[in-house]
């Protein structure tokens, strides 16, 4: 067995290895290029490897934020792991000890006093451990000093035949009458909507949105994929989806508790439905939320994720 960090030769190893052991959140190549590979926080020593047999047989990604993103409420001396795993029939030789314990090193050389699985922004994949479908990894976290401190809920829901309901409806005309419309973000509002991210919204949600904006609009000039609640000139909410995956959104504090939130989620899921989606998801909310907005619209729990830390003598 040997421990070293990623080499250019070990990206299909890396992904097949990712597939036996994080089953369910395994990234396509392009994901593994843009959200891994390309991450600027990344370095040399942040994805290792643990090959045997000439192949590769376990992999684990830790990252320090030396680009550190605004408002995100982060510790700032927090190192993340965001995955890692080991093939099914290399286990329990450890290769997962081994890996864990140069991740270790790696953090106390860039001066991080916690460790934390896995909410890193702006590339985790899952948000923590799931307990059901990882327990084996559970399990190996907690007997390394590994304790749970929050949890993180994922939530479904089928869209194939979604419609805004006639409350909704009703609901979208009350607040269009109070000057309060939901739209694709039009591309003249660009400069406006970004300075709304900039002074209400977590940091790393901005760089989710960059990112969608990376492309241009269409021929209409507006982008499908990003909706804004405005009172006249003022952007006042904004909710995005990126393929099937649902969110973030948010509304500006002053304007919560009218019920524009649940309008302008409404809005997206039948934005996804019209763009050929059967399906959507939000990787990452609270009971509250669980049991509120998305509840009404049809999204169930599917899954919960147990965010763990542990610090760093």
């Amino acid at each position: 067995m040997t421990i070293r960090p990623y080499r250019d030769s070990d990206f299909h190893g890396v992904l097949q290895t990712w597939e036996s052991s994080m089953t369910l959140d395994v990234p396509s190549p392009a994901d593994f290029r843009r959200r891994v590979l390309l991450d600027r926080n990344r370095c040399p020593q942040s994805l290792i490897v643990a090959e045997a047999d000439g192949r590769v047989a376990g992999f684990l990604l830790a990252l320090v934020p030396r680009h550190p993103i605004d408002k995100t409420g982060l510790p700032p001396d927090r190192g993340f792991i965001t995955a890692f795993g080991v093939r099914p029939d290399y286990r329990r030789r450890g290769m997962g000890t081994a890996m864990l314990e140069r991740a270790e090193a790696f953090f106390r050389e860039s001066n991080r006093g916690e460790i934390a699985v896995a909410p890193y922004p702006p590339n985790y994949f899952i948000p923590g451990v799931d307990p059901t479908r990882y327990r084996e990894a559970l399990a190996f976290l907690t007997k390394r000093g590994f304790a749970p401190y929050l949890e993180a809920i994922a939530m479904d829901a089928a869209i194939g035949q979604f419609e805004i309901s006639p409350d909704l409806l009703k609901r979208e005309a009350d607040l269009l009458a109070d000057g309060i419309a939901i739209s694709p973000l039009p591309d003249n509002r660009l400069a406006a909507f970004l300075e709304f991210m900039e002074a209400v919204m977590p940091g790393d949600w901005g760089e989710s949105a960059r990112t969608l904006l990376t492309a241009p609009p269409p021929a209409d000039g507006h982008w499908p994929n990003l909706l804004v609640a405005a009172r006249e000139e003022r952007i006042i909410g904004y909710c995005q989806f990126d393929g099937e995956h649902f969110g973030p959104f948010g509304i500006a504090e002053p304007y919560q508790g009218r019920g524009i939130g649940t309008v302008l989620l409404a809005r997206t899921l039948l934005q996804m439905r019209r763009r050929g989606h059967h399906a959507a998801y939000v990787l990452w909310t609270g009971e509250r939320a669980a049991k509120g907005v998305y509840g009404r619209l049809g999204f169930r729990i599917s899954r919960r994720f147990a965010l763990m830390k542990k610090p760093l003598a």
